[in-house]
């Protein structure tokens, strides 16, 4: 078999090993981990526009929809038309998922702590700069293929 040095690799095997921790540990709030991140970024900013969540969350728009369906069926949030826009639809956070949050956020603390367990906050630091690069490095490359191909 082949050895070479992939950030890919690891940063998948991060991802997985996350689903399966946050699948583990949000389970008891009746929250997935694909739900979670939508959550999160409600938890940051209510009422957004299910839009706004794709391109934010870089979530297809089928994949979004499921989501958030499934938050709305739990009881999390709530699905409304904008008042000036009614083709907008607006993301709002319940009573129910206002009060979760402090659970999500326990468990992403939780999670964040074992990935940099026995790391200095310099080498924190640096692997987090690093991960920027590489999230940037790809938005650049995706963004020059899209005008070459014409793609929107």
């Amino acid at each position: 078999m082949r050895k070479i040095k992939s950030p890919g690799r690891l940063i998948s095997i991060l991802y997985r090993k996350g689903q399966v921790y946050k699948n583990f540990y949000l389970k008891k709030h009746n929250i997935t981990a694909s739900e979670q991140p939508f959550l999160n970024a409600l938890y940051h900013k209510d009422g957004v526009s299910q839009d706004l969540l794709c391109k934010y969350l870089y979530m297809d728009k089928a994949s979004t929809a499921r989501v958030i369906q499934s938050l709305i069926k739990k009881g999390f949030v709530t699905k409304e038309k904008d008042k000036n826009d009614k083709r907008i639809n607006r993301i709002y956070l319940t009573d129910k998922g206002k009060n979760s949050q402090s659970d999500v956020f326990e468990v992403l603390d939780a999670w964040s702590a074992i990935l940099t367990n026995n790391m200095t906050q310099e080498e924190k630091d640096l692997a987090y700069s690093c991960l920027e690069r590489m999230v940037e490095n790809v938005e650049e490359y995706i963004d020059e293929k899209k005008k070459e191909f014409n793609y929107k």
